[in-house]
């Protein structure tokens, strides 16, 4: 499995968007208002259901291949980068149930 693509950043998208473009100073606004609400967005953690969500894949997986739950733990946070599971960013919730469905243990550690 491949590791997420990471999605283009507020400012990059910002730079498209303005690019070779004359604009109005309404337009500006709209797109200046876009490029915070996405700088939140990107940072935002996964919230209280889905985490609820992700624990319960991890148990899943954990029981299904016969592993501690802390292992599963321990590859998924290490695949996408984070300290722990509650940080994972919500843009990254159904990557993160993707991966868990498809992981198989026994090919990570063999």
């Amino acid at each position: 499995m491949s590791k997420p693509q990471p999605a283009k950043t507020p400012e990059e998208l910002y730079n498209e968007a303005t690019d070779d473009t004359t604009l109005s100073s309404g337009d500006l606004r709209l797109l200046t208002a876009g490029l915070a609400a996405l700088r939140v967005t990107n940072d935002k953690p996964v919230n209280k259901i889905e985490l609820q969500a992700i624990y319960g894949m991890i148990a899943y997986v954990a029981h299904d291949q016969n592993v501690g739950e802390d292992i599963v733990v321990e590859i998924m946070t290490s695949h996408f980068g984070v300290d722990s599971v509650a940080g994972l960013p919500a843009r990254l919730y159904q990557n993160a149930i993707e991966y868990l469905v498809d992981l198989k243990i026994s090919n990570i550690l063999n």
